[in-house]
């Protein structure tokens, strides 16, 4: 019973399209046998058939098939003639036809001449929610005026299914948003227009605080980069403060210096005695500097302490070793 489903299913679907195809058969000839009857009631025998038009009275694709379909349904009955659409458009193009109003009445005369035509069949259709209502008007071209008119609706199946099918939606993809990449780890560092300063390191080392900094000489010309003792000093959070001493830092920056080469790059430690101060975890480091730039004072804040021990300085690839010049 299972497997017998789906047969079911499309049975029933066919024999629904098929019933709408037949209904749509039925309505166009209704249609047809309409507009033949006021014709041979008004013993016109010559008819030649416009393209229809929309509820705003402009012609659209569905209105040209419509009109076609009528000239072929009354072919079919086989009681009047109907005269070739290619040759019904170059004509009216060739005598300026565009409309059948009574400001084109001449040009409707030398159209209907040329081609022998006894009527024209004119239309128009609105969509409503049993399908589409055709009104075919019979007019006569002497005076441009409807002398009968037929009326049917046609379902929206059959050939007209394909005017009306729903739009394709695109397929929308279900997009998982990705969680942001954190943004890359920044150095804490100072630039001005001599050189920059990094700072790589703060690292508790028993009773000292070992600042690791990378210098860079930015300029052309070759620099020696100098600092005052006890004006560079760290203070934490709670505005303590550590200064330096001589014994730690006599081959330091702020006793012999750095030089470097222009373009190059150094290291270099700073050392600051804890005493009996526990500094807190987030440090700013004040620097006073005496050399390119002569009492230049600037900061280099938010560093956190890391408990584990200094690296011991190593060669660097563009200047001396450690904390000499």
């Amino acid at each position: 019973m299972i497997r017998l489903a789906p047969i079911l299913i499309a049975l029933l679907v066919w024999q629904t399209s098929a019933h709408a195809a037949s209904k749509y058969e039925e309505s166009l000839k209704e249609l047809a046998e309409g507009v033949i009857a006021e014709a041979v009631k008004l013993k016109q025998a010559r008819l030649a058939v416009l393209d229809f038009a929309d509820g705003k009275g402009e012609v659209t694709p569905v209105g040209q098939f419509l009109a076609e379909e009528l000239a072929t349904q009354v072919l079919v009955v086989g009681e009047l003639a109907v005269v070739d659409r290619k040759l019904l458009v170059a004509t009216m193009k060739k005598h300026r036809l565009s409309h059948l109003e009574t400001a084109q009445t001449k040009a409707a005369r030398r159209v209907a001449k040329a081609l022998r035509i006894d009527a024209f069949i004119s239309g128009s259709f609105v969509e409503i929610p049993e399908g589409i209502q055709v009104t075919a008007k019979v007019v006569s071209p002497k005076s441009v005026q409807a002398v009968g008119a037929a009326r049917a609706t046609l379902p929206k199946a059959g050939p007209l299914t394909a005017f009306f099918k729903p739009p394709v939606q695109p397929k929308v993809e279900t997009v998982i948003p990705k969680e942001p990449e954190p943004p890359p780890l920044s150095v804490p560092a100072h630039t001005n227009e001599y050189y920059s300063m990094s700072v790589t390191g703060v690292q508790r080392q028993d009773q000292r605080i070992a600042l690791d900094l990378i210098l860079e000489n930015l300029s052309p010309q070759d620099m020696n980069i100098h600092c005052q003792l006890q004006g560079t000093f760290l203070q934490d959070e709670r505005g303590s403060e550590w200064r330096q001493n001589v014994t730690e830092s006599r081959d330091g920056l702020c006793v012999k210096g750095m030089e470097l080469g222009p373009r190059k790059k150094g290291r270099v430690l700073l050392i600051f005695p804890v005493n009996d101060k526990d500094p807190g975890r987030i440090l700013n480091l004040h620097f006073h500097e005496t050399s390119p730039r002569h009492d230049a004072v600037f900061a280099i804040g938010n560093l956190k302490l890391d408990p584990q021990p200094a690296p011991q300085p190593s060669e660097s690839t563009d200047a001396p070793p450690v904390t000499g010049h």
